[in-house]
């Protein structure tokens, strides 16, 4: 089975230069395997938009799991990101790295969850200027 990373992240964080060097520190940790897999929750913005540029862009795979906002009756689910990363952590990933700026609520819920399920993590924290 290939390795799997999952990411986690602001929609705030623009520095490319840490998630290139996050992901490129846990792929050369697999040996560079060709097969390895970016879980991602398929933000349009922000940390997972970058990690998934990054990652097709050295033409590996990447799993998306979107938040599911709206109900089958039309409503709103307000809390379709937290159970979008609940379910991504119970993929069962072999590593966690996650980019959190100003305490993201929604990337700090899928690393501490994470940990609950003992997926080795890494995290970076960043304030906003």
């Amino acid at each position: 089975m290939p390795p799997r990373l999952l990411i986690t992240g602001s929609r705030t964080w623009t520095d490319r230069t840490v998630i290139k060097n996050a992901l490129r520190d846990w792929w050369d940790s697999t040996g560079r395997d060709p097969e390895a897999i970016l879980v991602s929750g398929a933000c349009p913005k922000g940390a997972d938009r970058i990690c998934e540029e990054l990652w097709t862009h050295n033409g590996l795979t990447i799993e998306k799991h979107p938040a599911q906002w709206k109900k089958p009756d039309g409503s709103t689910d307000k809390r379709a990101g937290f159970t979008r990363n609940a379910a991504m952590v119970d993929t069962a990933p072999d590593h966690l790295i996650a980019f959190i700026m100003d305490g993201s609520n929604g990337a700090t819920h899928t690393l501490t969850y994470a940990k609950k399920k003992g997926v080795p993590v890494t995290v970076h924290e960043a304030t906003s200027a």
